[in-house]
Order: structure tokens, then C-alpha cells, then sequence
């Protein structure tokens, strides 16, 4: 089943991806979906896709979504961390997702963003928070993590700046800052595990992984953020390669 590469992005599917992997392949899954933005997002904050049309119905939405989830349970040994901002094309699907995975949620973690981005329409809160919701394959019942050793001085808010100052922000516009994958595998598990992130982007779950001496494999569906990703990554392979 298996004839994938570590270290590698592949320009396809996730589901085709995670369809090579047996059970239990990758040590954690890392990622940020589309959000779902509707019209709203064509121009705007959100928009990560000229190839993609991201205006699911409620029912589509959720039901891409879970099934990206139960698979990414499925080929992983512990947690899938799943950062997503609630939003009008997607507050439904994300209600219901929480319902349906009620028993795999073992914590969610809310990232304060600091400032959010004016609502477009009068009457609406900025959104200036995110979910990191952490579904888990290791006793999902109990909020107690069993692959770090941290304890009574880790929140779960995280308060970190947005991405606007990102140099790929203007090709990609919902890009997750570098500090919380990072963080994610300095707490969790050793180094040489895998992550894998089914929606790689612009490559920030690469570039941590390679950061923090971790491997990773990663899913893209469009050549330009995988071509983007691949030189992005370069002058990190080049670092460590000195050493």
C-alpha cells in the first residue's frame, strides 16, 4: 500500500495520499483546512485557492471534512491538530463536526490572533481568534497528554500575532505562523517523527518539521504552492545540511 517518500510534497489529493498509507503510518497530523469562505473570500482574508472554489453547501462542507478527519485519525498514531476560524460558510459544518467527533476531542485550543481583520458587513464581530482543535487517537476522554511533559505552565490560548507580515501572504491568504506547528512538535513526541499535513500550502508544517528535526509528508493540490513550498524549504534543507 505504502510507496510514499518522506520529507516529500505531493501534488494531490490528500485522500489519494492518505489512501497509500496503512493504519497508524504517521506519528501526528498537522493542518489548516479551507475555511469555506463563500463569496466573501474571493478577495479577502481566507482565499487560498485560484484552482479551488471554496462555496460548499453546509452538507458538502461537512461531509469533506469528516471524512479528512476520520482518515487522518485513521493513518496517524496520536493527534491530528485541526486549526480552523469559524466563519458564516462554515459555522454549521464546524458545529456539527465538534458533535459528530465529540468522543476523539481530546482538547481545543484557542488562538488569540491579537487583532482581528474588520468584518465586512455592519453588525459582525472581527474575528480575531481560532480553533487548534486536537482530536486523538490516545484516550480522547481524558484531557491528559501522554507524549509530552509539560505541566501546570502551558494555556490553551495561545496568543500569537497574525500572519500579515508573512512574505507569502500575498499568494496565499490564510497562512498559519510558523511558531504553532513548531510548538506543537517541540511539546509533543521525538524527534524523527512523522507529520503529516494534508493541506501543506505554502509549506509552514515543512518548514517546522525540518526546524524542529522532525520528518514530514504533506499534500497539495496546486503545483504553485507545492513549486512555492519546495523553495521555500531550500535554504532550511541547505542549513541543516552544513551540520
Amino acid at each position: 500500500m505504502n510507496n510514499l517518500q518522506l520529507n516529500t510534497i505531493y501534488n494531490e489529493s490528500n485522500l489519494v495520499t492518505m489512501g497509500k498509507m496503512p493504519n497508524d503510518y504517521v506519528d501526528y497530523v498537522l493542518t489548516s483546512p479551507p475555511y469555506n469562505v463563500g463569496k466573501n473570500g474571493l478577495n479577502g482574508e481566507g482565499k487560498k485557492y485560484n484552482i479551488h472554489v471554496d462555496t460548499l453547501d453546509d452538507d458538502g462542507y461537512l461531509e469533506q471534512q469528516k471524512t479528512l478527519i476520520q482518515e487522518s485519525l485513521r493513518v496517524c498514531k496520536k493527534h491530528v491538530f485541526y486549526n480552523i476560524q469559524m466563519l458564516s460558510g462554515n459555522k454549521s459544518s464546524l458545529m456539527k463536526l465538534m458533535g459528530f467527533f465529540a468522543d476523539d476531542i481530546k482538547e481545543i485550543i484557542i488562538w488569540n490572533k491579537k487583532h482581528g481583520v474588520p468584518a465586512m458587513e455592519p453588525g459582525v464581530f472581527n474575528s480575531a481568534y481560532e480553533y487548534i482543535i486536537i482530536f486523538s487517537n490516545d484516550q480522547p476522554s481524558k484531557r491528559k497528554f501522554y507524549d509530552t511533559t509539560f505541566r501546570g505552565n502551558q494555556n490553551n490560548v495561545f496568543v500569537v500575532k497574525n500572519t500579515h507580515s508573512n512574505p507569502f501572504a500575498s499568494q496565499h491568504k490564510a497562512i498559519m505562523p510558523l511558531d504553532i506547528p513548531r510548538y506543537f512538535m517541540m511539546t509533543f513526541g521525538k524527534e524523527n517523527d512523522i507529520w503529516y499535513d494534508p493541506y501543506m500550502g505554502t509549506g509552514t508544517t515543512a518548514v517546522a518539521a525540518v526546524e524542529e528535526k522532525r520528518n514530514f509528508i504533506g499534500s497539495e493540490i496546486s503545483q504553485e504552492y507545492v513549486d512555492l513550498a519546495n523553495n521555500r524549504l531550500k535554504p532550511y534543507l541547505t542549513q541543516v545540511s552544513l551540520f
